[in-house]
């Protein structure tokens, strides 16, 4: 089973057929369209019976068809071709991978899997189960030789360099460029470079990016010798909040070409880089703290521009998204947790949150973990006082642990044996210690099943009565025997 991918604006189709249509008899099915929301959850394996359905039909034609189709034996060596498979993740098509994926395990003919978006998460899970088969976008020489192929047939006379200027106008869309072939040939079979020129530019498509192709072309030489201060300037505008934060990250994977190998002269690149991209910081923060928009095109030649220049090259490693997102989800996790140690001992120390982080917590590890290991049981009443002295409960002890523990060191509860823990917890839970604050735990509670029985229905034999609230008779108030 094969996942077959390719930019848009190029035929896949195309490439399937190529591949097998000296081996296979093709079967193609577009399984996207949209069901009735009544069949939504209906479990009946679509995929299969249009497959089904399908082989069924040619079989019957071969039977009972016209001369013609009764002289085409169906093969016995079928190919199933699912075009537009990314287009089943989607609300119209629920469940559609999965059949897709169940169908791919129990069919006995071969499967190509055609997509557009292969980084949808629907289609990761898909790839499991196929080959993934990936075709890269056509290089600038060969779209140019199939052009001028195709100008020499016509009687079109036009330049190389012109032919350039309409595939990189058109962002590599082979269909635009024919077409725009064709509206200018209309004209005259003699183009110039002018006139190429000019359509190139009136044609030309705003191409929306992601971040990787964008980074890309920050750092690329080959890129920036067709690429003006403008254009430069745009890579920053594709994304102005994450696209600084992916030249952070990625700069230092980036060989400068301007150092020619000298490490002093890279290091004073990476330097100035550097530079650069604090600059960048403290513009961004002005604007975000004054709502000074104005400045963007300032932070985008700080933070993209001179940066890219630069450190012009090619890069070494992969580029992978951004750490610093990462990390800032973690410094926010951390003060929310300080914050919430900090509020369950205000009325025991007299100390701030940045307090806590620095004078307290680690002192109070220490004074809860260390009975625990070097006392086992019999420390347990005194790590237990530790925790109620201010006025903690026990899952504050899981945040001061992670507060505390930094990489490369070991957690002090690891040391602790199992029943020395469920010791502390069950002392702990048994001391019921009074907070002044509301330990609120939020817990769903499944919502009892009514009675058949109503408010004023009396129960055999006379037992009683039902009470609002529950089915048990009220006990006291019914007739004895």
């Amino acid at each position: 089973m094969v996942i077959f991918y390719r930019p848009l604006k190029l035929d896949r189709n195309f490439g399937s057929e190529f591949l097998f249509v000296e081996l296979y008899e093709k079967l193609g099915i577009q399984v996207h369209i949209t069901p009735e929301k009544k069949e939504y959850y209906k479990f009946i394996p679509r995929i299969q019976q249009a497959v089904t359905e399908n082989l069924d039909t040619r079989v019957l034609l071969a039977m009972g068809g016209s001369q013609s189709q009764k002289d085409q034996k169906p093969s016995a060596n079928h190919l199933l071709i699912m075009d537009e498979v990314d287009g089943m993740a989607g609300n119209e098509d629920r469940g559609g991978i999965q059949e897709l994926i169940q169908l791919i395990k129990s069919s006995r003919i071969p499967i190509i899997c055609i997509c557009n978006d292969r980084s949808h998460p629907k289609i990761r899970s898909l790839v499991g189960y196929c080959f993934d088969l990936r075709m890269p976008r056509p290089r600038i020489e060969q779209i140019r030789g199939l052009i001028m192929s195709i100008c020499f047939k016509e009687g079109i006379k036009i330049k190389p360099e012109a032919i350039d200027d309409m595939i990189r106008g058109t962002d590599f869309d082979i269909r635009q460029i024919i077409n725009n072939l064709s509206v200018v040939a209309a004209k005259e079979k003699n183009v110039s470079s002018e006139g190429a020129k000019k359509d190139a530019s009136a044609s030309k498509k705003d191409v929306r990016m992601g971040p990787w192709d964008v980074i890309h072309k920050v750092f690329s030489a080959e890129e920036h010798k067709k690429m003006s201060i403008h254009d430069k300037s745009n890579m920053f505008f594709q994304d102005y909040s994450l696209g600084p934060l992916f030249v952070q990250d990625a700069y230092l994977q980036v060989v400068p070409h301007a150092a020619k190998g000298d490490e002093k002269k890279t290091l004073e690149l990476i330097s100035k880089s550097s530079d650069s991209l604090c600059d960048g910081d403290l513009v961004d923060r002005i604007i975000r703290s004054t709502n000074a928009w104005s400045l963007l095109p300032v932070q985008a030649i700080y933070s993209s521009v001179i940066p890219g220049d630069l450190m012009e090259g090619h890069f070494v490693g992969q580029i992978g998204f951004p750490q610093w997102l990462g990390k800032n989800s973690t410094t926010n996790k951390n003060d929310r947790l300080l914050q919430h140690l900090q509020m369950h001992m205000r009325l025991r120390i007299s100390g701030s949150k940045r307090a806590v982080n620095l004078d307290y917590i680690q002192y109070i590890r220490d004074a809860v973990t260390r009975p625990l290991i070097k006392e086992g049981t019999d420390g347990v009443e005194k790590s237990v006082e530790a925790m109620t002295s201010y006025d903690l409960i026990r899952e504050d002890l899981g945040d001061i642990l992670s507060l505390t523990t930094w990489p490369g060191r070991k957690d002090p509860m690891s040391q602790v044996e199992a029943k020395v823990k469920s010791a502390f917890t069950r002392t702990f839970n048994k001391e019921g210690h009074l907070t002044p604050y509301a330990d609120m735990k939020m817990s769903k509670v499944k919502s009892k099943p009514r009675s058949k029985k109503t408010e004023g229905d009396s129960t055999s034999k006379g037992k009683g009565k039902v009470t609002q609230g529950g089915n048990k008779p009220a006990r006291g108030r019914g007739r004895g025997k």
